[in-house]
C-alpha cells in the first residue's frame, strides 16, 4: 500500500515527485520566506545548522535564534533530508534521487547525483564515515557510496521488497537500522552488505528510528506508535503515549532526554527513556525534522518553516 506519512508527506514527500521533473538543470532561487515555507529536515554540523526543503530551499545559521540565509544550490527539487559527518562534510538528498554535497560546512553545496526519469524520491541519508554513505527513499530505493558520494550505487535492501523507506539510523554499536511503511523495520550488522527484516508488534508506517546511547532503539510513527527495543529487536515494548498523531522526528538531547515532535504541533518528551510525557503546546503545525541548539534549546522545521520548541 501507499506510505501514509501524514499531511506534509502525502502533500510534499510523494506527491511533488512527477512536478520535479520541472526543475531538471535548473537552480533555486532566492526567497526572502524560505524560513517560513515548508521545511523537511534540519542538522547541526557543530558550528553551524542547516535547513532544507522545498524548492531547492537551503538555509544556513550560525546560531538557532539568529538569522537564517539561504543558500542558493543546483536544484528546485524538493530536499527531504541533510545529514553532516563532521563540521564540513554534508550530503542533502531529495525528489529525482538528488544527491547534494557539501565541504565546507552548508556554504556551497554541488550535484554529485541525480535521476530525473526514475522520479524516484529518496528520504534519508547517513554516513558511517567520509568516505561510505547509504541513502533510502521511495519504492525500496537503496543508494550506497565508498567514495565520499561522488558515485553512489543503486543496490536492494531486502528481496522483493519494495516499502517506502523513510529513515536510517545508526546505532552506537555501528548497527544500521532502515525503517519504513506497513511495519518495515530492517537491520544491518555489516555496514549495509546484508540485511534482515526485524519482527515488530506493529504493521503500520514507521517514519523513524531513534538510537539510544545505551544502545536500545526506538522506532516511531503512525497514530502515536512508539516501539522500543533493548536487543536490536529480539524484543519490543510498546511505549505508553497519549495521541493519535502520527510522529515524525525524534532526537536524545546531550542531557539525556528524548523529544518527539509530530502532527499539529505534537510534542513529547521523556527524562526517563520509558515514559513518554506531552508537552502542550499552541502551534498546530505539522513538524517532521528536529535538532538542539548549543544552549540546549530546541528548534523544529515543518509546514511552518523554522519554529523554536518551548518546554
Amino acid at each position: 500500500m501507499m506510505g501514509q506519512k501524514t499531511f506534509i508527506t502525502i502533500f510534499c514527500l510523494l506527491s511533488f515527485c512527477s512536478l520535479n521533473a520541472n526543475y531538471a538543470n535548473s537552480v533555486s532561487t532566492s526567497s526572502p520566506l524560505a524560513a517560513q515555507s515548508l521545511l523537511l529536515d534540519i542538522a547541526s554540523t557543530g558550528q553551524s545548522y542547516i535547513a532544507v526543503g522545498q524548492r531547492g530551499h537551503v538555509l544556513i545559521a550560525d546560531q538557532c535564534q539568529s538569522t537564517w540565509q539561504q543558500v542558493i544550490v543546483p536544484t528546485q527539487a524538493t530536499l527531504n533530508a541533510v545529514y553532516f559527518i563532521d563540521e564540513s562534510n554534508g550530503w542533502i538528498v531529495g525528489h529525482d534521487a538528488i544527491i547534494l554535497k557539501t565541504d565546507n560546512g552548508g556554504k556551497d553545496w554541488r550535484l554529485v547525483h541525480e535521476n530525473i526519469e526514475s522520479g524516484e524520491a529518496l528520504f534519508d541519508v547517513v554516513f558511517l564515515d567520509k568516505q561510505h554513505g547509504l541513502a533510502v527513499g521511495a519504492y525500496g530505493s537503496y543508494l550506497y557510496t565508498s567514495d565520499g558520494g561522488e558515485n553512489w550505487e543503486t543496490k536492494t535492501l531486502y528481496g522483493e521488497d519494495d516499502f517506502h523507506l523513510y529513515s536510517i539510523s545508526v546505532m552506537p554499536s555501528s548497527e544500521l537500522v532502515v525503517s519504513g511503511e506497513a511495519g518495515a523495520v530492517y537491520l544491518s550488522v555489516d555496514r549495509g552488505d546484508r540485511w534482515e527484516k526485524l519482527k515488530v508488534p506493529y504493521d503500520g508506517s514507521f517514519f523513524g528510528s531513534l538510537a539510544l546511547s545505551d544502545d536500545s532503539l526506538l522506532v516511531y510513527g503512525m497514530r502515536g506508535h512508539v516501539y522500543a527495543t533493548p536487543d536490536l529487536g529480539y524484543s519490543w515494548t510498546k511505549m505508553s503515549i497519549n495521541t493519535q498523531n502520527s510522529l515524525s522526528a525524534a532526537l536524545q538531547s546531550s542531557s539525556g532526554s528524548v523529544v518527539m515532535v509530530g502532527d499539529a504541533g505534537t510534542l513529547f518528551y521523556s527524562t526517563d527513556g520509558e515514559t513518554l510525557v506531552r508537552k502542550q503546546s499552541t502551534q498546530r503545525n505539522h513538524r517532521v525534522g528536529l535538532t538542539e541548539c548549543k544552549d540546549g534549546s530546541f528548534i523544529a522545521v515543518g509546514e511552518a518553516g523554522i519554529e523554536k520548541i518551548e518546554f
